[in-house]
């Protein structure tokens, strides 16, 4: 029996019986109607359109790009571009950004330096005479008249005449004219840091004459390691993505999926700069004396050496990373 006899077979009505005995009827199509949607939509349709004009408008359509060989619906969201212009845009700017910051300071260090005023420079008067008030210390020099002076300031009509050497010489031991002067110096001190930053290139330029300072000590030996795979990662994952982006041969879906994977990458930084901050709360001992180079180590490697370690190149690259990696799964 071929196929075309078989459907015609199970159109006929069965020679079964109900539960009543009698013969089973054949479902009514109004009744199959009823069950499409699982009763989402029970009963019988209604019509798709509104008029025979509009379906005769429809039919001429559709027949209209058969014709032009178009036999995808319109608005296909599979034809949709899955990479954007815009997108590519974005993700373009973000990678220069991290090529850019390669310029920026990536790690910084600081010395303080300690200023200690001469306590010549500051001086407290006692036993000053009436007429001339106390200063501060911070008064540089003090000039205490004697009373010939003090008379003049009195009279402006008087004359002063300068005492001789052995007056004024009486006057400065203390005598019985002189006013006797109690110089007491307050030393202050004054500190100040002196920074000294780095970048990208000066980092790894100057590897090799800090290379035996870094890798002495185990926890900050790892920390250097991953750091220095953190910033090959920020010139080779830019470069991959901009190449893929503008000069890979792949189009359509390879190069969305090429171009995925690539995005994904840059979660590799940001899992190795987090890590380096995990390590740093363990922190360790160093096998040098640290405070002899900079004041910002620390007396032991920890998590504020490693945050007075780091500068705002490292900061900017790894907020681009960040929105790079997190635009890979829109695609």
């Amino acid at each position: 029996m071929t196929d075309k006899e078989k459907q015609q077979e199970s159109k006929k009505p069965s020679g079964g019986k109900d539960a009543s005995g009698g013969p089973v009827k054949p479902i009514d199509e109004n009744q199959r109607f009823r069950y499409i949607g699982f009763e989402v939509y029970p009963g019988k349709p209604k019509d798709l359109f509104k008029s025979d004009a509009e379906r005769d408008l429809l039919v001429k359509r559709l027949a209209e790009r058969r014709e032009r060989g178009e036999i995808i619906r319109e608005h296909n969201t599979l034809l949709e571009e899955r990479v954007s212009w815009g997108e590519r845009i974005v993700l373009a700017i973000a990678c220069l950004i991290v090529l850019g910051s390669l310029f920026l300071p990536w790690y910084s260090a600081y010395t303080e330096v300690i200023e200690t005023p001469p306590a010549s420079e500051q001086a407290v008067v006692t036993d000053a005479p009436e007429g001339v008030t106390m200063i501060d210390s911070l008064a540089d020099t003090v000039v205490v008249p004697d009373s010939a002076t003090a008379a003049a300031v009195a009279d402006p009509d008087t004359t002063v005449t300068e005492p001789d050497t052995a007056a004024a010489g009486a006057a400065a031991a203390g005598g019985d004219d002189g006013e006797e002067i109690i110089h007491g110096g307050i030393a202050r001190q004054k500190v100040h840091k002196e920074t000294e930053t780095v970048s990208w290139f000066g980092a790894i330029f100057s590897l090799g004459s800090f290379a035996g300072y870094v890798f002495s000590s185990g926890m900050l030996a790892i920390s250097a390691i991953l750091m220095i795979l953190y910033m090959l990662l920020a010139i080779v994952l830019p470069l991959f993505t901009l190449y893929l982006l503008f000069g890979s041969k792949a189009r359509g879906d390879d190069l969305a999926l090429q171009l995925k994977r690539a995005l994904k990458l840059n979660w590799v930084p940001v899992i190795l700069f987090i890590v380096v901050g995990i390590l740093s709360f363990f922190g360790g001992s160093y096998s040098f004396d640290a405070a002899s180079l900079y004041d910002s180590l620390g007396d032991s490697y920890g998590i504020m050496a490693f945050a007075n370690a780091l500068s705002w190149g490292v900061f900017v690259s790894l907020a681009m990373f960040i929105m790079v990696a997190v635009k890979s799964s829109e695609i």
